[in-house]
């Protein structure tokens, strides 16, 4: 008989007679196919590893090279190793969920981009240092994109016909480049980075602020299927430009952003546009010694900026001054200007006699405001080497908003300019997502404009917005915060492969079954993402590599597997271990956070309850970490009634379980959130379309009192000429029977004829009560992470005392 052949780990080997067909050689012994499927194995991932060991103060980005995730290739770019990718699939996975429930098509735009259209928007001189610019063999200059407002802002300028293309929705996932002058912490500060961008057009304000919230709740949904506690914080546009903005920050030692937040009423901000109720006042009568000067400049050079803040306390420090609270009040403040003397001495010097244009501008806080005048001539408001000059100066006190002017750092303690009682908490933070509400800021320089009927000669500039989120980012941000001493910890939503199994002694087909049985159905949504460690290496080091890989499972096929089918399961994340049948595991270990069938909305007042008590309802915005010596973490209150839970009565397995309950629920939600948005859309869309239609009939009769009969019937027989859809792509013409009424859908497959103003307004409650009802689902959606979060830290402590009892 003639031998075939059949691919196996080590080469090519014959397949003969003797050895049944259904055979394949894959690891060092033969097992039964279970049909053409590959299963995932240890030994065919190549993750060059540093060892087991960690090293002393080692860091999430540390430990991402030693498990073999990434791997550096020159300062500030790193290379993607198989875990490290499927880890930012995941994430990429994650992202297009969220933003096709948001109704936004996905496309791809160049690297490489002209400086032409950054000359235009008038951002190039702004950024041109962090630009990676060079020219081709024709010398035109180009550059690698750092962001991508210019290029989309002029593909839907070529390509926009009509009013009726709004709302548009576009987004990609790229690479981005950003010549940083000094590259660190990995990949949280690199030169080349993935990033996602949303780019949405809008005809008027009004949509433009209802796409915003609507992206933000997409925005919400997906940092909670990540499971991470973010702060949502109001932030400054920057060089972006626009009317509104958004941050999304994960609190972490290392990160590079202040955020204050209330622990009472959730206000949240970033620390460039944070206001506060200053604690720090002046003890006594104010004197030359409590005034703190920093000098700043404007970028035409012509202004210098005495910036006078309160020294307060024994030993006040020289950087507790804001520079952007400075800036606020004085928008033309170069930033970027340590030294800002030489360069107005400069200007001055050249000025020589014509010095009208040359002036001296004094911002003062307003705990020194009163005493200013009495003391300025005490004080060097000119520097020292240019006190000849008579220069004219003026004065800030108040903010734009015309409020008390607080050049301080905000502070922990300092009081909260929303709320009387609340006092804010100061947070080292990363960025891991920005949102833009961005107005006309390149619309109308790179002419993305449409006609309305109404006054078809005069172009309108779309409504812009930009929503960008660091998928690389993400990705080193995660192995920093869920990190401990035996390593990485992702969530299962990210993680390289959800289960990892580990057998103590080889693989046989009772193995391989097990398997095939945690990813049966693998083209579905419910199967396990499993990996199986089928590697020549000892049992210990495997599962020392299995933590410092951050598996969320760990399976064990040990003695008692061999002998009862029992294996031990272990969740990664509260370090606790228990014996399940092998039957009983896909039931122990849930199906993946990421599955897309749909889930019931449940009712906004309904709760998970025990004991006739209620989790607590926490707020976006508070302390991203349980601390174990505060008595939130011990207790659970209701926030409509008196009693409490006490979560150290309850046993380890009954936290498990009511952890357990509250996860599953929490899926269920935030599936239900994403339904809500889709439906809110399409309320949306129909609105959309009644008003489009409400608009033309309004012109129409606005024409014929212009027009004579025969222009009239004419209007009248073409207004009701439509294009009728078979398919995507097929149209064939029709006729509507009436332009003034539509038929709605009003539920259950019930259709009602309606007028025009009759159906804008259903649709337009339908818009506002599903966006109610999307407010109040986002609060609950908060309110249950915040309470899954405390479950695990106090189950992980009563492991851990539990442990201790037992080796003592």
């Amino acid at each position: 008989m003639r031998a075939s052949k059949m691919i196996y780990r080590g080469g090519l080997r014959p397949l003969t007679a003797a050895q049944p067909s259904n055979h394949i050689r894959v690891f060092s012994q033969p097992f039964f196919a279970q049909s053409s499927r590959l299963r995932s194995t240890l030994s065919k991932i190549w993750a060059p590893t540093g060892g087991v060991t960690a090293t002393e103060g080692e860091t999430g980005h540390g430990k991402l090279i030693r498990a073999g995730f990434i791997r550096q290739a020159q300062s500030g770019v790193f290379q993607l190793l198989p875990l490290g990718l499927r880890v930012q699939d995941k994430i990429e996975r994650l992202v297009d969920k969220h933003m096709q429930s948001i109704g936004a098509s996905k496309l791809a735009l160049s690297t490489l981009t002209t400086e032409e259209l950054w000359r235009k928007s008038g951002r190039l001189d702004k950024v041109s240092p962090e630009l990676f610019r060079l020219k081709d063999r024709k010398d035109v200059p180009i550059m690698l994109s750092p962001t991508h407002e210019e290029e989309i802002t002029s593909l839907v300028a070529s390509t926009l016909k009509s009013y009726k293309d709004l709302p548009l929705k576009l987004y990609q996932i790229t690479r981005k480049y950003r010549d940083e002058i000094r590259p660190r912490h990995g990949l949280l500060r690199s030169r080349e980075f993935i990033m996602k961008d949303l780019y949405t057009f809008d005809l008027t304000h009004e949509s433009a602020v209802e796409t915003y919230r609507d992206v933000a709740g997409a925005y919400s949904a997906f940092f909670s299927d990540l499971k991470l506690p973010i702060l949502v914080a109001e932030a400054s546009s920057g060089d972006m430009g626009g009317e509104h903005s958004h941050e999304y920050h994960l609190s972490h030692p290392i990160g590079e952003d202040t955020v204050a937040s209330c622990s009472s009423c959730g206000y949240t901000a970033n620390d460039e546009v944070a206001a506060a109720r200053s604690s720090q006042q002046i003890d006594g009568a104010v004197s030359k010694s409590h005034f703190g000067l920093w000098r700043g400049i404007t970028k035409d050079r012509k202004t210098l900026v005495n910036a006078w803040y309160p020294k307060i306390g024994d030993s006040p420090s020289d950087d507790s001054w804001n520079i952007h609270a400075v800036k606020s009040v004085v928008p033309e403040l170069d930033t970027s200007v340590s030294d800002a003397v030489p360069f107005w001495g400069e200007v001055l010097q050249e000025a020589k006699g014509q010095k009208d244009e040359i002036q001296l501008l004094n911002v003062i806080d307003a705990r020194l405001s009163g005493a200013f005048e009495d003391l300025q001539d005490e004080l060097p408001l000119l520097p020292q080497e240019l006190t000849n000059n008579h220069i004219s100066q003026s004065s800030i006190t108040q903010t734009q908003a015309g409020t008390v002017l607080n050049l301080l750092r905000i502070a922990d303690g300092d009081g909260c300019p929303r709320c009387d009682s609340g006092k804010l908490e100061i947070h080292r933070a990363l960025e891991l997502g920005h949102t833009f509400l961005l107005g006309t800021r390149y619309s109308e320089p790179l002419e993305a404009s449409v006609a309305l009927p109404q006054n078809p000669g005069v172009p309108v500039p779309t409504q812009m917005g930009c929503f960008g989120i660091g998928v690389s980012r993400i990705l080193g941000a995660v192995a920093e915060q869920l990190t401990d001493d035996k390593g990485l910890n992702w969530p299962r939503a990210i993680a390289p492969f959800e289960v990892i199994i580990i057998p103590t002694s080889g693989v046989n087909e009772q193995t391989l079954d097990f398997f095939d049985s945690l990813t049966k159905d693998g083209n579905s949504t419910t199967a396990l993402d499993v990996v199986l460690d089928d590697r020549k290496e000892a049992f210990g080091w495997k599962m020392q590599d299995a933590d410092m890989t951050g598996y969320p499972v760990v399976v064990v096929l040990g003695k008692a597997w061999r002998e009862k089918g029992v294996c031990e399961v272990q969740c990664r994340r509260l370090s606790v271990k228990e014996n399940v049948k092998a039957e009983e595991v896909p039931h122990c270990v849930p199906i993946s956070s990421l599955q897309e069938s749909p889930a019931p909305l449940q009712s906004s007042a309904q709760r998970f309850k025990l004991g006739g008590a209620r989790l607590p309802n926490v707020q976006l915005g508070q302390a991203s970490t349980v601390s174990p010596q505060k008595q939130p973490a011990r207790a659970a209150m209701s926030s409509g009634q008196k009693e409490a839970i006490n979560l150290d009565t309850l046993e380890p397995q009954q936290l498990a379980q009511v952890k357990k309950q509250l996860e599953e629920e929490l899926e269920h939600l935030t599936n239900s959130f994403s339904q809500l948005h889709g439906a809110q859309n399409k309320f949306r869309e129909c609105l959309r379309c009644v008003q489009s239609r409400a608009a033309d009939s309004k012109d129409r009769k606005r024409l014929w009192q212009w027009n004579g009969n025969d222009a009239k019937a004419a209007m009248q027989t073409g207004s009701k000429a439509v294009l009728v859809p078979l398919t995507n792509s097929l149209y064939v013409s029709g006729e509507l029977t009436s332009t003034e009424t539509v038929l709605v859908d009003v539920g259950t497959g019930f259709m009602i004829e309606k007028n025009l103003k009759s159906a804008e307004k259903f649709y337009n409650l339908k818009v506002k009560e599903l966006g109610d009802n999307l407010k109040e689902l986002e609060g609950i959606v908060q309110s249950k992470q915040m309470n899954v979060r405390t479950i695990e830290e106090v189950l992980r402590q009563k492991i851990m005392a539990s442990q201790s009892e037992g080796q003592s």
